[in-house]
């Protein structure tokens, strides 16, 4: 059954430009009639409105592409399904999310869900979800996600430890960096991306020469910028999501203070170039989970596809988020729609998508931990490749 499946999805994948899907049902005269076809649904979570919501929508589009193929494939069809995706916005707001995850949870029709996008969501939100029984399959990567022993959480991309001590790793090593201010923006992601990156910063020698706390969508930082300057950082460290480091490194900029912002993956947006204005952001740096999507096993083709149904070139986690919604599916085919026996199949799984091969550990995190940098140069992210 594995092997099936590995074989099935890798050529779901490749037939996404031509729009169909290969399939393994049966002949005509044994499918069930359309009309008969069991509803069975996704769940999906991410802030639609708000900062974030650039990577929300974008992601909601990925999951709708993964499903619409998976209701035309004829191993579907061969099921007797039809899946639906039921899209929540959680507003990147933890009480908001803990909503959601109560709505989705009340729908006995909802057998597994592709989010949060923020950690300050998915945390408490997997509280509920582990309660109902309702898996999740998530981009969040602070690890106190997967550190809870829920058996229904499971994450698609690496851990905040393994980022921030990248960064630390790249900061020190490849750029030759020895003082760094730190901030963060307060919340779970941010916090704790800062924390893993003084740890281990320090632990190779460098020096922290000042380290701060903002507040998400604080907007002005002119008075913090003071204070950096007065510290003499080589570069500022920023755990945060892009409006506000783009922000930041505008107003540090342009006071004078020419030195990077470096930050995780949630500066990867090309909107933080636009917030930031292209002269100022040059130089910046961020950290992104996984591979740029170019180099991902299938990323050309899922790149063609969405571009070709949606007019614009996916955000940084739509792959993930389109490998999570098939994922699911998979499951569903594989164990029946049935929440405990899903999620069951979803930590047992290995599936070769987009992104690449994702099965998960028993904590829940993926075996996939890759990390990649990228800097800003000519107004675009570039890979910052090994040297």
């Amino acid at each position: 059954m594995r092997n099936a499946r590995k074989r099935w999805a890798a050529a779901a994948v490749v037939a996404l430009v031509a729009g169909s899907l290969a399939g393994c049902g049966g002949s005509a005269a044994e499918k069930p009639d359309a009309r008969q076809a069991k509803t069975v649904k996704i769940g999906f979570a991410a802030p639609l409105t708000g900062d974030n919501a650039v990577y929300g929508r974008g992601m909601q589009r990925a999951a709708q592409m993964a499903i619409d193929e998976a209701n035309a494939s004829e191993r579907v069809k061969a099921a007797g399904l039809k899946f639906e995706l039921a899209a929540q916005d959680d507003q990147g707001d933890p009480k908001q999310a803990v909503n959601v995850a109560t709505l989705l949870s009340g729908d006995p029709a909802v057998v597994g869900v592709v989010g949060h996008f923020n950690s300050g969501c998915s945390i408490p939100a997997s509280a509920v979800y582990q309660q109902a029984g309702l898996a999740m399959v998530s981009v969040s990567s602070n690890p106190q996600l997967t550190a809870q022993g829920f058996d229904i959480v499971n994450r698609i991309v690496a851990k905040d430890d393994t980022q921030g001590s990248y960064a630390a790793d790249l900061v020190y090593d490849r750029l030759g960096l020895r003082k760094v201010a730190v901030l963060d923006d307060s919340t779970p992601y941010g916090s704790g991306l800062a924390a893993e990156f003084v740890k281990r910063f320090a632990e190779k020698g460098g020096t922290v020469v000042l380290q701060e706390k903002v507040q998400a969508k604080d907007v002005d930082f002119s008075a913090l910028v003071t204070r950096i300057k007065s510290a003499k950082p080589e570069a500022i460290y920023y755990g945060g999501a892009h409006t506000e480091g783009a922000l930041l490194s505008k107003q540090a900029k342009e006071s004078g203070l020419r030195v990077p912002v470096i930050g995780g993956d949630m500066l990867y947006s090309a909107e933080y170039i636009s917030i930031a204005r292209a002269e100022n952001a040059d130089g910046d740096i961020c950290t992104s989970l996984g591979l740029p999507l170019e180099q991902q096993p299938r990323g050309a083709e899922f790149k063609a596809a969405y571009e070709k149904r949606y007019g614009e070139a996916p955000e940084a986690y739509d792959s993930y988020a389109y490998d999570s919604a098939w994922i699911i599916v998979e499951a569903v085919l594989e164990a029946g729609a049935d929440r405990a026996a899903v999620a069951k199949a979803i930590r047992g799984i290995s599936y070769d998508g987009v992104t690449g091969t994702t099965s998960f550990d028993e904590n829940g995190d993926t075996r996939n931990q890759v990390i990649s940098a990228y800097r800003v140069e000519g107004g675009a992210w570039k890979q910052l490749l090994d040297q």
